[in-house]
């Protein structure tokens, strides 16, 4: 039984993460706040909305959210972010706990991947030591990844567990040669794995079939390659009913991610070796830029050691030998790194895989350490190697101070507790008992106590630079309670606004527009900035312009913002459209560009003055003119920053908005002063990041506007930046929507049913939510069909006298995935009827 030694793993990795959480005062046991980067601003919200949607309490269900985007799919956010079994954990805890759960779920994850590649060293070499057996796992789930990467990115964790599993099966499938019951067990674990996290899944799965094809390669000379292709092809089948079996939830996110808006394609460069190679020492740090390879210095050394231990069958040393070396080198080969990520390159940690790597290096290291390191050179050896790869790098960007110590510090008392097993042998044929349990205590330790330390100076070094978000506060309470007393829907919507994240509608409440993710259809995304959205992450996360029009079509009745004092309040806005509206059949489309034109077509009136500009530019400022936009340049040597003004003439009293999504530089608001529009280290103006427009002023009596701006740098400004709102036109443009307003709404997890007046001309029912791939409607008792679109929004035009509008979104790919869910399902019951007959003439056989 290997029990004992699995617990021992799991709760020394778990132990280790929560340590070294205690050491650097993280949250939950200090006030600094772990919450990094996605952490906070994606994985905590999205959970929180996930215990919603399974208490009942969410604007939507696990199809569709009406809580962010105005409306959103919700399938490829739940398989992205969510899919995990472990996320329902989220039902543990109270609403304001997520914070917390997140923290349970990353340390239940890392005790599952000690747990699982125990398991799987041990199975893999029953004799080997349990010690070892034991520290390897802990290496393993404690790997420079898991810390550096996986431990914000939670969901990443479970390719982490994936890639142990995988091979478990694997190997189970390998040894029961005659008999098909692992093959039908396989499948619903498989399953399990890849809706848990698909894509860091995907990469645990080339992992596992790496190491599947060194262990049959690797067997010795008494296996027939029949055998042996068999063997694969057992486990393929295992493998590849699973994904089956998963296939009604990864087509549709297929769709769903094929649909999402894209970022640009980025060009993969390789490493230098010497960075790429450092990251394989103990408490290296480099997030986002290097793989995080570490495992512990005693299992670098043991992996190091296999090709020179002769205890290990030479084809065996010389296949994983192999195996590992190609595995690393594709990670530096731009055709092979592009088949990790499945060929999409992202624009952030290139190194997704290193953890597949770095269970790779794990086993090799068990396979030299559980077979016994005899003789001199396999000891010298990797000392020689770890040490002069330490003595080259020890300076390197990815070294810690850490790393300095606790590397020569390990590799001294694995040096140290060999020599003394070497002087107890002396004259016996082993050890006492005493000298072999006091030097496996002290190499056992040094190997956690590192890996702890390791998860203390990675999370040090990654703080200096990356953000972390606010653990749950005070404000997150006020927010919350402002929305909910102020709730509405679905006849009004309510925004929390962007206090703490994007996703703050996910996180506290309402259906605001923020939101933020990688599977945001390109759709809403497109139609969001142009509407004069502000945005960052190449238009993935979009920034609430809190603009009157905006705010009229989509229904936001209320928003919380910040009061004079500092405090927050609920700021009412009765000038808004209702959730659906009824428009003419032939629906007005504004001749005026974007965004001012775009909102008006979605308004369905026109409200705006668009006016022709002048520029009067600072002496020490040069502008170049172009159709479409004007170049804004301080000329060489000139004191910044550089004002230029811009007038023009709009009807008197009229509200000035500016918009300006790629300006870098200040306006003069008349009401706060000087307002930064983007800095001046923003990245990629109007590509990866984008202003939102901006009220500055009022027109003046005489219908005179002059907006002051001030540049640092070079900076864009549109050829028709300014639009003057007329408020008026916009109160009565809403009244004649209101009063045009559908006999009833009703709104539900992921379609909207109307129901229009009797006698009614034929007309355009217009929905406040933007048109994405998988919205189907139909009106009266018409089929169903994709809607059209005015100004982005889902359009559905009607007959004179028809009563009934229905519109469903519905996730593409799904009866496809159903379908070939069936048929694996078909698959492992065919399987599972061989499996029992093969038993019943065993049985009787027997008999």
């Amino acid at each position: 039984m290997h029990g004992p030694s699995v617990l021992v793993a799991a709760v020394l990795a778990a132990g280790g993460f929560v340590v070294s959480g205690m050491v650097r005062g993280t949250f939950p046991f200090g006030d600094v706040s772990r919450n990094t980067n996605d952490l906070g601003q994606q994985l905590i919200p999205m959970h929180a909305h996930l215990r919603d949607v399974l208490t009942g309490d969410a604007a939507g269900d696990l199809l569709f959210s009406w809580n962010s985007g105005f409306g959103v799919p919700f399938l490829g956010d739940y398989m992205s972010y969510l899919g995990s079994t472990l996320s329902w954990l989220v039902l543990l805890f109270p609403r304001d706990g997520m914070d917390l759960a997140l923290f349970v779920i990353a340390v239940v994850a890392l005790a599952l991947a000690a747990a699982a590649m125990t398991a799987y060293l041990r199975l893999l070499r029953p004799a080997g030591p349990a010690w070892l057996a034991v520290v390897a796992g802990v290496s393993y789930a404690l790997c420079g990844w898991a810390l550096d990467d996986g431990s914000y990115m939670t969901i990443w964790l479970h390719g982490l567990v994936a890639f142990p599993v995988l091979c478990l099966l694997c190997e189970w499938i390998l040894r029961r040669r005659r008999s098909w019951l692992p093959v039908c067990v396989a499948p619903f674990v498989v399953a399990l794995l890849w809706t848990s996290h698909f894509y860091t899944v995907y990469m645990a799965t080339i992992g596992a079939a790496v190491v599947v094809l060194v262990r049959v390669i690797s067997y010795d000379a008494s296996v027939s390659w029949r055998v042996r292709a068999v063997g694969v092809l057992r486990c393929a089948i295992a493998v590849g009913a699973g994904i089956g079996l998963a296939a009604p939830l990864l087509v549709p996110t297929f769709w769903a991610v094929r649909y999402s808006r894209p970022s640009p394609e980025v060009q993969f460069h390789a490493m230098d070796w010497l960075d790429f190679l450092s990251r394989l020492l103990a408490g290296s740090e480099g997030v986002g830029s290097s793989p995080g390879l570490a495992v512990g210095t005693l299992m670098l050394l043991l992996a190091v050691s296999l090709p020179f231990n002769a205890a290990v069958p030479w084809r065996e040393r010389l296949v994983w030998v192999a195996g590992v070396g190609l595995t690393v080198l594709s990670m530096q080969v731009a055709l092979t790194h592009a088949v990790w990520h499945g060929f999409d390159t992202p624009n952030g940690s290139p190194f997704r895989q290193a953890f597949v790597v770095a269970g790779m290096v794990v086993i090799a290291g068990w396979i030299s350490g559980s077979a016994g390191v005899r003789g001199v050179v396999p000891v010298v050896a990797p000392l020689v190697l770890v040490g002069g790869l330490y003595l080259v790098v020890r300076n390197g960007p990815f070294v810690t101070p850490t790393t300095r110590v606790a590397v020569p510090v390990v590799a001294a008392v694995v040096l140290l507790a060999w020599l003394g097993r070497r002087l107890a042998e002396r004259g016996r044929a082993r050890p006492p008992s005493w000298v072999a349990a006091v030097a496996a205590t002290a190499v056992g330790a040094a190997g956690v106590v590192e890996a702890t330390a390791g998860a203390v100076a990675i999370d040090q070094a990654r703080a200096e630079f990356l953000h972390a978000y606010p653990t749950w506060s005070t404000e997150n309470d006020q927010v919350r309670a402002l929305v909910l007393d102020g709730d509405r829907w679905p006849e009004a919507r309510v925004s929390s606004g962007a206090h703490v994240t994007q996703n703050d509608p996910m996180l506290l409440g309402g259906q605001g527009p923020q939101y933020y993710s990688s599977t945001i259809p390109d759709d809403v995304s497109e139609v969001l900035a142009g509407l004069g959205f502000g945005y960052s992450a190449y238009v993935r996360a979009n920034l609430d312009p809190e603009n009157p029009v905006v705010d009229a079509v989509f229904a936001v009745g209320a928003r919380v913002v910040a009061g004079d004092s500092g405090s927050l309040r609920l700021a009412e806005n009765p000038e808004v459209a209702p959730l659906v509206t009824v428009r003419p059949a032939a629906p007005y489309a504004s001749a005026d560009p974007a965004p001012f034109g775009n909102q008006e077509t979605a308004l369905g009136a026109d409200v705006y003055t668009v006016p022709r500009v002048q520029l009067t530019p600072d002496p020490a400022l040069t502008v170049s003119g172009r159709r479409r936009d004007f170049l804004l340049q301080p000329v060489a040597g000139a004191t910044v920053p550089v004002e230029v003004r811009v007038t023009a003439s709009c009807p008197a009293g009229s509200e000035v908005y500016l918009a300006s999504p790629a300006f870098v530089g200040e306006v003069l608001d008349e009401t706060i002063g000087w307002r930064t529009v983007l800095r001046q280290t923003t990245r990629a103006p109007g590509v990866y990041t984008g202003a939102p427009v901006l009220r500055v002023g009022v027109a003046g009596p005489d219908g005179s506007v002059e907006v002051a701006l001030r540049v640092y740098g070079p900076a864009r400004l549109p050829a028709s930046p300014l639009g003057c709102l007329d408020r008026g036109a916009l109160t009565a443009a809403v009244a004649g929507l209101r009063a045009g307003a559908p006999s009833s709404i009703d709104v539900g997890g992921h379609g909207i049913a109307v129901s229009l007046p009797a006698g009614g001309a034929a007309s355009t029912v217009v929905f406040g939510v933007i048109r994405s791939p998988g919205w189907r409607c139909s009106a009266g008792d018409g089929a169903a069909s994709t809607p059209e679109t005015v100004g982005g929004l889902i359009a559905v035009p009607v007959d004179a006298g028809v009563t009934s509008v229905a519109c469903e979104w519905q996730p593409r790919g799904l009866r496809m995935g159903l379908a070939l869910g069936a048929a694996a399902l078909a698959v492992v019951g065919l399987l599972g009827l061989v499996a029992l007959v093969q038993r019943r003439r065993r049985d009787a056989g027997n008999g």
